[in-house]
Order: structure tokens, then sequence, then C-alpha cells
């Protein structure tokens, strides 16, 4: 029996010594670094954990370096803010940190948000819990009131889907983040908010030019890749259905279609395909999943995707081990009842 393999995100609730070797015992088939968290220092030592535990194994662990591409997030401030339906909250564009947010004016570190966005359009903050509408725009400061509230802590994500962002595939941090996880010599390395074929380019040349073949995976998370999915699925080594991004872009009823089309396009040109986000997202708390996650991950198997990741699940979750062994056992059972038609 060939089973979907299983990647884990590595962080602060596992990136120890006892807890890596525990989830190869679980059947860990791919370590992913998150590289929009921590420091270059931080990835050398947990690549050096992970080898160790490989090595202890006796058996092969992928590593996978995940870029952060031009994903939009808040500026640096501290403690949380909690946002309630009608307040407004004013975004500062350019604007790296903030002392004190406790009049609801949040840092945005990319400069020409303010020029790009248009009154009445809608910006989500943390993966879209907490939904914005533009009101006014005065220069580089854009005036919005709050629809849909929450907790606010800094870094969160931004997603404006109406506005085309002008941010290049592969910028500055991204090359740079690029060159650290080939020194680290990682197998796999996903280009975050891939637009076109033409974003993968860039990553391609600095592969070619270290004189590897490191694998380059497409992440599917912006409408405008759903429009260019051949092309992208052609141009990439593999391709992930990065969900959390995607769903917040796209309308959440559309992302179980667009996740069988793109596995299909993958499977009908012979590329891997991963797919990735929420899967689990129960088991940040608890030990056991929900009965819909189970059928999520099972689906997914059964659209014969190549691979099934883990997030939050084991990067900040209480229940790392317990994550990777109970996808690990919906993999194989979803499997063997494929096999069994």
């Amino acid at each position: 029996m060939h089973r979907s393999r299983v990647i884990a995100t590595i962080g602060p609730s596992c990136d120890n010594e006892a807890t890596l070797a525990s989830m190869l015992e679980a059947g860990l088939d791919v370590a992913r670094l998150n590289y929009s968290h921590g420091d270059f220092e931080g990835k050398s030592a947990t690549i050096q954990r992970l080898r160790a535990a490989e090595t202890a194994a006796g058996r092969p662990l992928g590593v996978l370096a995940d870029l952060p591409g031009p994903k939009l997030r808040l500026g640096r401030f501290s403690g949380s803010v909690h946002l309630e339906r009608g307040m407004t909250v004013t975004l500062c564009c350019g604007q790296d940190a903030s002392d004190d947010v406790s009049h609801r004016a949040f840092p945005v570190p990319y400069g020409t948000l303010a020029e790009e966005l248009r009154v009445g359009d809608p910006v989500l903050l943390a993966d879209g819990l907490i939904r914005l509408e533009v009101e006014a725009i005065e220069g580089s400061t854009v005036k919005t009131q709050v629809l849909d509230g929450g907790h606010l802590s800094e870094h969160k994500g931004i997603n404006v889907p109406r506005t085309k962002v002008s941010l290049p595939a592969i910028g500055a941090r991204d090359e740079a983040c690029l060159r650290h996880a080939l020194e680290l010599e990682v197998d796999f390395v996903a280009v975050s908010y891939v637009r076109s074929a033409a974003d993968l380019e860039p990553a391609r040349r600095i592969i070619a030019e270290a004189g590897l073949h490191t694998w380059i995976i497409a992440k599917i998370e912006h409408p405008a890749a759903l429009e260019d999915l051949d092309a992208i699925v052609e141009a990439s080594d593999a391709v992930m259905v990065a969900r959390g991004d995607l769903g917040v872009e796209i309308p959440l009823e559309e992302v179980p279609a667009a996740q069988e089309r793109i596995i299909g396009m993958c499977l009908a040109r012979g590329k891997p395909v991963i797919v990735a986000t929420q899967m689990l997202e129960s088991m940040v708390d608890h030990p056991r999943p929900t009965r819909a996650e189970v059928s999520d991950v099972a689906t997914a198997i059964r659209q014969f995707t190549s691979a099934v990741m883990l997030s939050g699940e084991t990067a900040t979750g209480a229940y790392p081990v317990e994550a990777v062994s109970t996808m690990v056992r919906i993999a194989e059972r979803a499997s063997s009842a494929i096999d069994g038609l």
C-alpha cells in the first residue's frame, strides 16, 4: 500500500529532539520550515535537530522551506487589541512599528497600499477572521470600519481581495531566505503567492546558480494563479493547494472545487500535489480531531493528493505528535480503501 505523505510544520511546540524523534516514529515524511517566522540562526539549529532525528530513525526525512512571499502583514506592536463591529481602525502605511496601538492605529510596512486601495474595498486581517471596510484614504493613512471583530496582534496577515498589490513574487527578503535554505540543503522550496508561471523563474534561476536541483513547489493561494494554473503546474516541480489564503482571496464555498481542479490538473501532468491548511485544526487544542476534519483529510486522499500538511497543529499546538500519528492513520486507512476498489 502506498499512502499519501504527511508533512508537518516545525515550530515552538515540537522543535526539540525528543518531540521530533516521536514525530518521525509516528510516520512523519517531510518537515516544513516556515520562513515567515523566526530567524536564520533558529532555522539552522532546527535543521541540525531534524538531521539528527533522521539519522536516529534510520529513514529519510524530507525538508521543505516555505518562503514568506509577497504577503502583506501588520508591523510590530506590543500586546493585542480587541476590535468590535463599528469601531474605526486606521492603517498607517509605510510604518514598520508602533509604540502605542491603544487608539487602534496599526503599522503596515507596505508603503504604497494606501495608493492601491479604494473607498469601499474590503481589508481582511488574521486570515479573514477580522473584516474591515475602507472609509477614507488620506495620504498614507487608511481609515476603515470594523465589520467583523476579533483579537488582533502584531504581524497578522492582511488580505485585500479586490486590490492588485504590486509586490514581486521573490523580493529581497525571499531571496535571502531562499539562499539560506539552499545552504541548509533543503529538499523542497515553496514559493508563496504565485500569480503566474513567470513568478517561479527567479527561484529557478537562483537554484540553478547554486548548482542544485532543489524542487520548486508553487503555492496556489491567489485568484490570479487559478487563471494561469495550467502554465504554473507545467513550470513547477510540485504544487500546494494553500487553502488558508486561498479561502480568504476567493469565496469559501469555491475552495473545494478549486482544490479538486488543482489536484486533477496535477494528476494529468504527473506533478505531485499537496493539500494544506486547517486539515486537523481542532488538534491545536484537543487530542482528537473532529469527524469533519477526518473526512476532509480522507477526501483529499481519495482525490489522489500526494501529500497532506499540518501547520499550526504541530507548530504551535498542544498535541504535535498526536496530530502526526492521527494524520498517518487517516492516510493509511483512506489509501487502503482506494487500493481495495
